[in-house]
């Protein structure tokens, strides 16, 4: 019973870890109806620009820092590659609508191009995040690393934040009108692309503290996006692509299972498990767990 519980310890951590860069994805289809394919590598700038403020602020105390600074960079430089390169995809018109195609290839495109930049400025190697956490937390018989301890608080706190921006204040119900309908919030007064800007910054925001949160856990390294993007996407489908609430939940049973496969099953093949899990889903309900069924009438 113990090492069940171990794993489902295990494997929320990691999976609030999914469920945070899910819901950053879901946060940008949702606002701006797009698939943002190289938030894998804004998870992995993330990660090394907590490295380089953790570098000039120091452990201890410092970490909340260091993940407070990684979120307000990575949000900085997400919203200028979306002024700077996505803006120029839009179409006039009163609308602010991605061009879907374009927008896709873009996406990859801007993935190459940071994973090169970080290659050159922080190299191929694998980085260390020393994070000095401390001795274990005793729970009755189960030892919770204080690593994962600040995975699962951090990302509650960031959830909760975000829900209750979106819900309680001007701005947020002013995200939620653009992401609605911007022809219509443009219509009404709101600053439609400055909302996108605010829309993707956050969502950048978001993947960087995955990032930060994991690398104790991990080396940082280049490559890093690439898994993670992987889950996310899974998670975001598993729970509803676009639905907020179920990039959590999705991220939650992807982490629970691929923990509890690699634990009884087999570890060679725990990146399997969570696509067997998003099979499933899909064969029961093709929308996901929150998803809503989309009818269009002739």
């Amino acid at each position: 019973m113990q090492y069940f519980l171990d794993l489902v310890i295990v494997g929320l951590s990691i999976g609030i870890v999914y469920g945070l860069v899910a819901l950053s994805i879901s946060l940008v289809y949702s606002g701006l109806d797009i698939v943002h394919f190289a938030h894998g590598e804004i998870y992995m700038l993330g990660a090394f620009l907590g490295l380089v403020v953790f570098q000039f602020v120091g452990a201890g105390p410092g970490y909340p820092l260091v993940l407070l600074g990684s979120m307000v960079l990575t949000g900085f430089v997400g919203v200028a590659i979306e002024r700077l390169f996505y803006r120029r995809l839009t179409r006039a018109g009163g609308g602010y609508t991605f061009a879907g195609m374009g927008m896709i290839i873009c996406s990859f495109g801007m993935s190459i191009v940071l994973q090169n930049v970080a290659f050159l400025i922080w190299g191929p190697k694998a980085l260390p995040f020393p994070v000095p956490f401390g001795m274990p937390i005793e729970i009755g018989d189960i030892a919770l690393p204080r690593s994962y301890l600040w995975i699962i608080i951090a990302a509650v706190v960031l959830m909760t934040g975000l829900h209750l921006f979106l819900k309680k204040t001007r701005l947020g119900l002013a995200v939620r009108a653009v992401a609605h309908n911007k022809e219509i919030a443009y219509l009404m007064g709101i600053n439609v692309p400055l909302m996108i800007s605010l829309v993707f910054g956050i969502a950048c925001a978001l993947a960087a503290a995955a990032g930060v949160l994991i690398g104790p856990i991990n080396y940082v390294q280049v490559l890093m996006g690439i898994g993670i993007l992987i889950k996310a996407f899974a998670a975001a489908v598993v729970g509803g692509f676009g639905n907020l609430p179920g990039a959590v939940v999705g991220g939650l049973l992807v982490g629970v299972t691929e923990s509890l496969g690699a634990g009884y099953v087999s570890g060679n093949y725990k990146d399997i498990y969570a696509f067997l899990l998003l099979i499933l889903v899909l064969m029961l309900r093709p929308s996901g767990i929150f998803g809503v069924d989309a009818r269009v009438k002739a």
